[in-house]
């Protein structure tokens, strides 16, 4: 069914598949012009932004879109998150575009909530951020798109690539403003703007196994009968063995510095990865950057990870997904702290509601695809360390074990199976010598525990059904009836989840 694209997350992930097609002798292309591509004869290999965004070829040219026969979009959930940050206009504070913004909600603002205003617009506080009254937003909707049409252009790509995307639901939106930027996010993402997407005959889309499938309606907007036979392995035998340490939660006593002592230890004999969520964090392991992967080294580096030899200690910033690592490549992998949140829609729901699911469900999901980054086989071994007080108050403190998939939870568990004897046998506190020592288990390869951990694993049943939180089917439902103007029926759609 061509004309056939592969999609994938980012443009060093393109490179990855084209030099793995090329391994493997299918023809492939990164040029949508290429004739044997229009032809049906290569596949297309490209980032999941070149699909969407607001002048797409794929779909949001008046005419001469580009077709699409099948697309397969890999690492979805990647993905996904590329594509909200596609359907939103991000203003930052230098220039006129948030100025002009700025100044008409001024005085709506100070008397809505003037201690806000002052820390975020004149103190400039970038800890704080502020919704804009849904009522202010919507009086005034002919000045907004005034201001963003005035600087819709080249120059200003947020809006330039944008707002063709969300303009038909721009009523609607939230509009987030911190002393750093304004963020306008739709409801929801109206994927159906990209002609050639919606018109493609087969669509793709593949996943780690996850515990949660929301996102699909959310950001896909695919429909449950959509998702009614999902093809997956018979059973969680095609992981690789995962132990997982979590030295701070067996004993609250222990210190990062202690940690990172252990990790470097271990990264003497073996390649340990450590992902962190940002470059100020990665000084912590590495403080003079040589060991920490940027976008211009990032390719010599896995390279010399995959090559089989001891390379040592590596930080990869940010980087949850799309990394493979298999066998000696990492053999212990460091996930330190929290995924960053992806928006500044999401740092304010954090601020009004800590406690909200979907946010929590969303970082577990890139915690658990980060562990995966170390185990690409049902053969391959890797030790995982946990740590970070965020981390930790989010796997066990607010459940969040509870959104691993049904593979990661039994290996969890079966870790947790070694920190209790350990605590049992050597009294409340281990050292972190101690806790260390049950890496061995893995880094050594130790028999027992292969086993174990592959018969536990045999019994682990893969879902062929999604796992779909019912308030996020009523939110699209909703946001579906709200393009459509059909505002009392999109009010009806959440209120029955409510009630």
């Amino acid at each position: 069914k061509g004309p056939a694209i592969y999609v994938v997350p980012d443009n060093y992930l393109v490179k990855q598949v084209i030099d793995e097609a090329e391994r493997l002798g299918i023809s492939a292309t990164v040029d949508k012009d290429d004739y044997n591509y229009s032809n049906s004869k290569a596949i297309l290999v490209t980032s999941i932004q070149t699909i969407v965004n607001g002048h797409s070829y794929f779909g949001m040219r008046e005419g001469r879109n580009y077709p699409i026969g099948c697309i397969i979009i890999d690492d979805v959930h990647a993905c996904m998150d590329k594509i909200i940050g596609q359907f939103m206009i991000k203003i930052d504070a230098e220039t006129d575009a948030y100025k002009e913004l700025i100044s008409i909600f001024s005085s709506s603002l100070k008397d809505y909530n003037p201690k806000n205003y002052i820390d975020i617009v004149e103190m400039k506080d970038c800890r704080k951020n502020m919704l804009v009254p849904y009522w202010e937003w919507q009086r005034q909707q002919d000045n907004i798109y005034r201001i963003l049409m005035k600087y819709n252009n080249s120059d200003n790509t947020a809006i330039y690539f944008g707002l063709p995307l969300i303009e038909r639901g721009l009523e609607t939106c939230d509009c987030i403003i911190t002393a750093s930027a304004i963020e306008i996010s739709p409801k929801g993402i109206d994927l159906d703007k990209i002609s050639s997407l919606e018109e493609a005959s087969r669509r793709i889309y593949m996943s780690a196994t996850l515990a949660d499938d929301s996102v699909f309606v959310s950001a896909l907007g695919l429909d449950i009968e959509d998702m009614k036979n999902i093809i997956t392995p018979e059973n969680a035998n095609d992981i690789g063995d995962r132990l997982v340490i979590f030295p701070k939660h067996v004993n609250s006593d222990i210190s990062e510095i202690e940690i990172k002592e252990k990790v470097e230890e271990t990264a003497k004999k073996y390649n340990v990865v450590i992902l962190v969520p940002s470059f100020y964090r990665a000084k912590f392991w590495d403080e003079q950057g040589r060991r920490t992967a940027t976008k211009d080294n990032i390719d010599r580096i896995v390279e010399a990870l995959k090559s089989g030899k001891h390379v040592g200690k590596i930080i990869f910033v940010n980087r949850y997904d799309g990394i493979d690592l298999p066998g000696d490549a990492c053999r212990m992998l460091v996930i330190d702290g929290l995924p960053p949140l992806n928006s500044i829609k999401d740092r304010y729901i954090q601020s009004v509601a800590p406690q909200s699911t979907i946010l929590l469900r969303e970082q577990v999901q890139r915690i658990e695809q980060g562990m995966g980054r170390g185990v690409r086989s049902n053969d391959d071994e890797c030790c995982i360390v946990l740590m970070g007080d965020e981390l930790s108050d989010v796997l066990s403190r607010n459940k969040g074990i509870d959104y691993f998939s049904a593979a990661t939870r039994c290996q969890y568990d079966l870790s947790k199976q070694l920190w209790d004897l350990l605590v049992s046998e050597t009294g409340s506190k281990p050292t972190i010598a101690q806790i260390f020592e049950l890496a061995n288990y893995s880094l050594e390869k130790n028999e027992e525990w292969v086993t174990t951990c592959k018969e536990n694993l045999a019994t682990v049943k893969y879902s062929n059904e999604a796992k779909v939180d019912e308030k996020i089917v009523a939110q699209r439902k909703a946001f579906e009836k709200a393009m459509n103007m059909q505002w009392l029926d999109a009010a009806n759609a959440i209120k029955i989840v409510k009630d």
